[in-house]
């Protein structure tokens, strides 16, 4: 058995149905190992106190629950019984049965396959488990459905993959306990085996598995315990071994452990998942708004011995409690997040888990939260692209994701899962699996054990629910919070067009300097993603740079303008309070600001800034009544620290411009388009500018036909493998160096710059960073120079296939009005009027 020293004092939970509603708990007088720790005005370690937990503390911000469409769940069994972390033994049956009779849990199945036989050492690439062949060879001579390379078992000479003889030595000295190092990956694989042997009632393997978990338990813990001996380590530990993979195995095999075996897990959990909180806990309600709140694996591991000695229940009431202010201040009302989309996001695993404890700790369903389920069917199925085989994400997980990557996969799941009946749901469900279920998770590490996930909840989605045009979606999304348009011409077509403006009124952690940044998709292709990863600087970003200099990455832009009608919608973004303002956030070198320090002119500024007075209100399109939102910047809450601590917003000049006015949207005429005007000036004398359109890494310029200083066509197309396919086994490269003809029905896009003053040549550029090992992508863009006081950048974007008519255009003597032609009759008549702000005023009129 591992020696564990357990906190004293610990005792077993009592088993009734809401045994930790109102209970007292024996962690209440420790000292939490928090997020929210911080170094004191002494400089000595703040302490917090896990009693000073207030778990129904959700802020001055009411948003009421409606469970009205939610399923609802059976809930986990009392206290001591297993399983019990994602479900109790009274839903076996179900599991059982959607395994076997659904197209998710058949593919979920055959993925678990794959990897446990691997790791006994009976791979069989030829099984049906391992169908289709997804790896056809590589990596030495994989074949099968998952990336079985990484297991860590090097292949034995002559040996093919589906005979590893050494992954079957591996665990059988595991399982006699010889074993003195195996795979770090084998912790992924226990879990899965384990759920397996749960399902199929498999007694003798899960016997055999408790034997490899065990030995593996004591090698690992045997170095960690070595090196915090070395480095002389104290804290407590904030991970198991194996973290939430032990809690998994631990608790789907638990019946068949040895007292013995019970005891040495147990332990493990009890010592290493009491101490440390998850985000949320403990600082100010309004402040939550950290994607960091729906880390799951922390409460999976926990709650694997609820109820259990050595259970800290107050921690699983912080989670509930920073989940659900992640939801109150982390999301808008819209659906739109306030930190892009990245990492476990909604974490609807964790929501779920909760919601199968209602009566337990008292809580309400977070699914039934009005802001998740307008993300569910609102913003999601707007951040799909044209093409339906993938989504728009934004910040440092972002880009515009095809074929069918992008938004955490569980989420999805989890999603259509509580919400069996919403064929919004249904949809991007859909969306996100394929039509084949491909995109089941074929993986079980990382944040989180996707693939666990998937099998245990499998659900397919509705054969009959594939038009999208049928589910009453509107062409736009807006979100005045976070100042974000998604638009389309309509819902029609693959090859619709979408123009996304992202002006950027509030930021999370990892913006980038993208104020006023568009999207572009159409014609059956994306042409301008998001910058995802770390394209954080304006030169990256689909925008008009000035004189090479940067935007600020953190400061605020607005909207200031927004009309959605059924032939346009159009978005006005002022993005001049980042060319003016940098903006950082100031922390206290020992302890933390207050509200009141901040007043009191207490705040310790660097030379050359000063406190932002401004409010959130200041800056938002929607604005609403609640005080925090009021308040100025510089008494914003602390993200992390306690409740009370505040994070001033300081500014100091950047480069201040006169204007700095993006007007884009879409025309939906028989042949729609889009039109994206700038209205920029740096001073009232001559400086460069750079109109940045980001193009996908295939896109290249077919010719360019300038008109004069002002005016030109921009034909650009793509030499994609799989847009080219059917037109020959040329390049679209090659095809352009021959002089051959572009095929028809290519996807091509026309770029007309109608003004842009002292325009040169455009030109595309590609950025790669000089660094080794750079985590910053290439990124590959058109840029439109121009030298001038103020270049009045107007430009018609139009997704077309090759052989499709072109638009065609002429302005009037004065300049301001623009008629737009088309060969069935249609046109257009746009005029442009500059107001006393300096912007111009679209008037939008058609006939036929």
């Amino acid at each position: 058995m591992i020696k564990s020293v357990l906190i004293t004092g610990i005792v077993a939970i009592g088993c009734a149905s809401t045994a930790f509603a109102q209970t007292t708990s024996p962690f209440a007088d420790k000292p939490a190992n928090s997020y929210s720790n911080y170094n004191d005005i002494n400089g000595k370690s703040g302490v917090i106190l896990w009693g000073s937990l207030k778990p129904n503390d959700f802020g001055s911000r009411n948003v009421p629950l409606d469970q009205t469409n939610v399923r609802k769940l059976r809930q986990v069994p009392a206290p001591g019984i297993h399983p019990r972390i994602y479900f109790g033994p009274d839903d076996l049956p179900d599991i059982r049965k959607n395994l076997k009779e659904t197209k998710c849990g058949q593919e979920a199945w055959k993925n678990i396959l794959c990897w446990t036989e691997m790791m006994k050492g009976k791979y069989n690439d030829k099984a049906p488990y391992a169908q289709p062949d997804v790896q056809k060879g590589d990596f030495g001579g994989l074949h099968g459905k998952v990336p079985l390379f990484r297991m860590g078992v090097p292949r034995v000479k002559g040996e093919e993959y589906n005979h590893s003889s050494l992954a079957l030595e591996y665990y059988n000295k595991l399982a006699d306990g010889s074993a003195t190092s195996f795979p770090a990956f084998y912790w992924n694989v226990f879990s899965l085996e384990a759920f397996r042997c749960l399902i199929d009632d498999d007694k003798e393997a899960a016997k055999k598995l408790a034997k490899a978990v065990v030995t593996a338990l004591k090698i690992d813990v045997a170095k960690r315990d070595s090196l915090r001996v070395a480095k002389n380590i104290t804290k407590p530990i904030e991970q198991p071994v194996g973290a939430f993979q032990l809690a998994f195995t631990y608790d789907f095999i638990f019946n068949w452990l040895t007292p013995e075996q019970k005891q040495t897990m147990h332990d493990e959990l009890a010592l290493t998942t009491w101490s440390h909180d998850n985000y949320g806990t403990f600082n100010t309600a309004e402040g939550s708004r950290s994607n960091w709140a729906t880390f799951s694996y922390w409460l999976f591991e926990v709650l694997a011995i609820e109820g259990e000695p050595g259970f800290n229940d107050l921690k699983v009431k912080g989670m509930y409690r920073g989940w659900r202010n992640l939801m109150n201040y982390g999301w808008y009302k819209s659906g739109a997040t306030y930190e892009g989309e990245a990492k476990n996001q909604l974490g609807m695993d964790g929501i779920i888990t909760f919601a199968k404890r209602l009566k337990m700790y008292g809580f309400e369903d977070i699914s039934g939260h009005p802001y998740l389920q307008a993300y569910a069917n609102q913003f999601l199925p707007h951040s799909i692209i044209p093409t339906q085989d993938g989504f728009v994400k934004y910040d440092l997980l972002g880009g515009s994701r095809a074929k069918g990557g992008g938004f955490t996969i569980c989420d999805l799941l989890g999603l259509k899962y509580m919400f069996p009946d919403d064929k919004k749901i249904d949809w991007v469900y859909r969306t996100a699996m394929r039509e084949d279920y491909s995109n089941v998770p074929d993986r079980p590490d990382g944040y989180y054990n996707g693939l666990l996930f998937f099998a245990i909840f499998a659900t397919d989605f509705d054969a009959d629910n594939s038009n999208p045009a049928k589910l009453g979606f509107g062409n736009t999304f807006f979100c005045g919070e976070r100042a974000l348009m998604m638009t389309r011409s309509s819902w029609e077509t693959k090859d619709a067009l979408m123009l996304n403006m992202h002006t950027r009124q509030a930021n999370g952690g990892h913006p980038s300097a993208d104020r006023n940044a568009i999207m572009l998709a159409g014609a059956g292709r994306v042409w301008s993603p998001v910058q995802g990863g770390h394209s954080f600087d304006n030169f990256k970003q689909s925008v008009v740079v000035i004189d090479k200099q940067p935007q600020t990455e953190y400061g605020p832009a607005t909207i200031v303008d927004f009309k959605d009608e059924p032939f346009f919608t159009f978005a006005v973004g002022d993005a001049k309070y980042t060319w003016d303002w940098n903006w950082k956030e100031q922390e206290r070198k020992k302890g933390y600001y207050t509200a009141q320090d901040v007043r009191d002119n207490k705040v310790e500024l660097p030379k050359g800034w000063e406190l932002e007075t401004h409010s959130t209100n200041y800056f938002s399109y929607t604005k609403l009544p609640y005080a925090y939102l009021d308040r100025p910047r510089s008494e914003s809450p602390h993200w992390i620290l306690p409740d009370g601590a505040v994070r001033p917003v300081i500014k100091q000049v950047n480069y201040p411009v006169k204007k700095a006015f993006r007007t884009a949207g879409i025309i939906r005429s028989a042949k729609p388009y889009a039109l994206v005007v700038d209205d920029i000036a740096k001073d009232e004398t001559a400086h460069h500018y750079d109109w940045i359109l980001t193009l996908e890494h295939d896109i290249q310029i077919v010719s360019v036909n300038k008109l004069n200083n002002k005016e030109m066509d921009i034909l650009l197309t793509g030499n994609d493998p799989e847009q080219l396919a059917g037109f020959g086994k040329d390049t679209m490269q090659g095809i352009m160096e021959k002089g051959a003809k572009i095929p028809e029905k290519l996807p091509m896009l026309l770029v007309r710059v109608l003004n842009a003053d002292n325009a040169g040549q455009p030109v595309i550029e590609e950025w790669r960073s000089n660094t080794p090992k750079s985590v910053n992508s290439p990124v590959r863009k058109l840029v439109i120079h121009a030298d001038a006081v103020s270049p009045a950048y107007k430009v018609l974007l139009y997704p077309y296939r090759n052989g499709d008519e072109l638009p065609k255009t002429s302005w009037d003597k004065s300049h301001t009005k623009l008629t737009v032609k088309w060969a069935n009759g249609e046109t257009q008549i746009i005029g442009f009027a500059e107001n006393e702000s300096g912007r111009t005023v679209l008037d939008i009129s058609s006939k036929k």
